[in-house]
This record gives C-alpha cells, sequence and structure tokens, in this order.
C-alpha cells in the first residue's frame, strides 16, 4: 500500500479535484488516498456551502478513499498554520507516502528552493523584508517584494497568487519538520481560483455562485444550473439536491447577529485577545459592527491596503468561537499532536485505517462519545472548537437543524 496525502476545502469538490487525484495517483504510484479536509469553515475564514458529512460523499464518490477533518484551530487560519498543522497531521499517521497539491506554477522544483529560503531567512531577504514592511504594505505584498528584491522578479511572481502560496507554505512545514514525505505538485486547471467565469473546470467559487443564483431566482433556477451540467466529477443531483434541501441563504444575518451580541456584550480587551488582531483594530471592528446591516457591509468597513478580506474574516470567525491567541498557539507548538478525526471511508480507506491504528501515534476519531475520552486536555480543547464550528454551521446555514451532531453522525461509508 502506497498512501497519497492531500488537504483540501472541498467547498465543493469539483473536476479539477478529480483530476489532482487522478493525475497524482498516476505520477507518484500511489494506489490509496488519504484527504484531510477542513471542516465547517475554511482556510478564508468563510463558512462551507454545505456540511463536511455531504462534501465527505462527494469527495469519497470522486476518488479520495479516507476523509478526515482538519481541525478548526488549523483550517480557519492563515496559510502557513493551515498547511503546517496539515502537514503534522499526516506526519503523526506515519503512512503518508507523497504529499499532494495543486499550484498554479506547476514545477516543484522552483518552489521547493523558494520554500527553502523562506525557512531559512537569509540576513539579506530579512533585511528587505523589513524595508517593505515599513511602506505599509501586508505581509504577504512585504513578502513578494523582499523575494523579488532577493531573487528577482520570476521568484517574487511565484507568490503572486494564491495556490503557490499555500504550496510554498505545504513545503515549508516538510522542511521544518524534516518529514519524510515526499512532495509533488499539479498544475491547476481551468478557471481561476477566485474566478465566476464559465469553463470546463468550474472554480469552486464558480459552482457556489451557480447554486446561490439558482436559489435567489427560482423561475430562472433550472436554467442557471445547466451550467452545472457534465461540469462535475458525479451527477449534479447529487450536489444540487442536498444544498436545496439544506443550505440556508440567511446565514450571514445570523452569522452577523451572533458575532454583534458576541463582540459588542464585552470589552475591548476580549476582541484584542483574538488571533490576527493588532495595531488597535479592535477599535475598528467594533465600530463597523455598531453600523453594519449586513456582513460585507461589516467585512468591508474593516478591511484596508495592510488588512486584506481574508484575515478580516478569519478575525471575525475565530471571534465568533472564541478562539483566544494562546488557545492557538498551545495548537500550533512543535510538540502538540492533535488527532485523526474520521470523516468517511471506503474499503481502502479502512485499509489506511487500520495501518495507522498499527503505529499508534495519534488518537484516531471515529465514535466522540467514546473516543473523546483518550485526549488530552489540548487536544480536548481542539475538538470543542470542531464541534462548536459544526453547531454554528448547523444554526446558521442549513435547514435541518440538529445539535451537537459530531456526536450523532456517524462517518460516511462508502
Amino acid at each position: 500500500m502506497k498512501v497519497l496525502g492531500i488537504i483540501a476545502e472541498y467547498n465543493p469538490f469539483h473536476l479539477g479535484h478529480a483530476w489532482q487525484i487522478e493525475t497524482s495517483k498516476n505520477v507518484s504510484q500511489c494506489d490509496h488516498v488519504l484527504v484531510l479536509m477542513s471542516g465547517s469553515l475554511t482556510q478564508r475564514g468563510e463558512f462551507a456551502l454545505l456540511n463536511k458529512w455531504e462534501r465527505t460523499r462527494l469527495a469519497l464518490s470522486a476518488g479520495a478513499d479516507l476523509v478526515c477533518e482538519l481541525p478548526f484551530g488549523y483550517a480557519c487560519q492563515s496559510a502557513e498554520a493551515f498547511a503546517s498543522g496539515g502537514v503534522k497531521i499526516f506526519n503523526a499517521t506515519g503512512v503518508i507516502d507523497v504529499l499532494s497539491f495543486g499550484s498554479e506554477f506547476g514545477h516543484i522544483g522552483p518552489l521547493n528552493n523558494l520554500a527553502k529560503i523562506l525557512v531559512k531567512e537569509p540576513t539579506a531577504f530579512k533585511s528587505f523584508l523589513k524595508k517593505a514592511l515599513s511602506s505599509g504594505v501586508s505581509f504577504p505584498k512585504a513578502r513578494e517584494l523582499a523575494i523579488r528584491s532577493y531573487l528577482g522578479d520570476d521568484a517574487g511572481d511565484l507568490l503572486k497568487t494564491p495556490n503557490n502560496i499555500l504550496a510554498l507554505e505545504y513545503l515549508k512545514a516538510l522542511h521544518k519538520t524534516q518529514s519524510d514525505t515526499l512532495s509533488m505538485t499539479v498544475k491547476r486547471q481551468g478557471a481561476a481560483y477566485h474566478s465566476l467565469l464559465p469553463s470546463n473546470f468550474l472554480s469552486a467559487s464558480g459552482i457556489r455562485k451557480i447554486l446561490c443564483d439558482a436559489l435567489a431566482n427560482p423561475a430562472s433556477e433550472s436554467t442557471i444550473l445547466k451550467a452545472l451540467d457534465n461540469k462535475l466529477p458525479y451527477l449534479s443531483e447529487d450536489l444540487i439536491l442536498p444544498f436545496k434541501k439544506n443550505y440556508n441563504p440567511n446565514g450571514d444575518d445570523y452569522f452577523l447577529n451572533a458575532l454583534r451580541l458576541q463582540i459588542l456584550s464585552h470589552d475591548v480587551g476580549h476582541l484584542k485577545n483574538t488571533p490576527y488582531v493588532s495595531e488597535g483594530l479592535e477599535h475598528k471592528i467594533k465600530d463597523a459592527l455598531k453600523m453594519a446591516t449586513t456582513l460585507d457591509e461589516c467585512i468591508n468597513a474593516i478591511i484596508s491596503k495592510r488588512i486584506p478580506k481574508t484575515r478580516v474574516c478569519r478575525i471575525l470567525s475565530n471571534r465568533l468561537l472564541e478562539l483566544d491567541k494562546e488557545i492557538l498557539s498551545a495548537f500550533q507548538s512543535e510538540s502538540f499532536v492533535p488527532y485523526l478525526r474520521v470523516l468517511g471511508f471506503n474499503e481502502k480507506g479502512k485499509a489506511i485505517l487500520k495501518a495507522i491504528k498499527d503505529r499508534d501515534q495519534l488518537p484516531i476519531l471515529t465514535n466522540l462519545k467514546k473516543s473523546r475520552f483518550s485526549l488530552t486536555p489540548t487536544q480536548q480543547k481542539m475538538l470543542y472548537y470542531d464541534c462548536r464550528a459544526t453547531d454554528y454551521h448547523n444554526q446558521f446555514y442549513e435547514n435541518d437543524y440538529s445539535y451537537h451532531r459530531d456526536y450523532t453522525q456517524s462517518p460516511v461509508q462508502y
């Protein structure tokens, strides 16, 4: 058995994801696929379109063998935390032979060389970085400018697109942990990450827009949804039906109201202790919440040249769940090892789970009513946030409310 590892969001699973799995298996000669998937919230700080079990079902139907949850403490954080958390879990399983990730560039060598520079941070690079930060730009932009000054424009261009940036973070995490896992990248196919334009390979953003447009325009629903025909690696009904049944389009309003109540009922120090809040941003956030009538209006009132939308969304989601800087720091400690939360599997997935269990390096969670008692206090705290995120997703964005579904839902078996 040779296992391919993928860290993903599948929001929702599309043809590009299926192409990545198939191409990676062919190139790496892996015959089993383990996916670590974001749960209820994504790396951009937004709630997922469908719940994690529906997304798991789609992934299993189109190439994955075992789907496990990337904990909220990693999934809804910076690209560095997202990647390092996933790599940490993969390292602890002891079974991942090859880590595959998509990138706009599509060639592992230059990405790997740049990742080594970013890990070592030579003195000259740090000097360029300090100068760029002093100009008032965000950290990602400052890092790109520093790399351009240090290595040239070709290297700097690798830091301009989201999948390349995440690819570099995966490689950095592998180097920092001295992991034995091999790495490979496949070139992203079709529409760009944020593209809403028609394409043979629709982006996740494009698919979400089609679904939400259809829900908002019932008279034109069938015409709008035809854009998904033959554009998914499964029957379009497998996505459309659960979406129409479960998705609550008023979720953002519930999110905003809960956030407003939570933040405005505490003093500003409570908000200041939220991850990614600095430089007095807590006051701007509180002022925005007092005036905003929609979630988008609130976010747009906070963003700036230095504070991009993704950072604002992560701040709001972390604050909603009451995740503080100290707790996040504990999750990111080198000595902390999380758990493997199983969301779904097929027969090959069972074989992967057995191999991980035989190595006995981290807890495997399939039934939380029983397995949660095997966790350390820090692991239990991490699981608490996963469950809380699920409850909020269920309360805000799903029509069928089920309290503490993490404790009643069995893994999907495909």
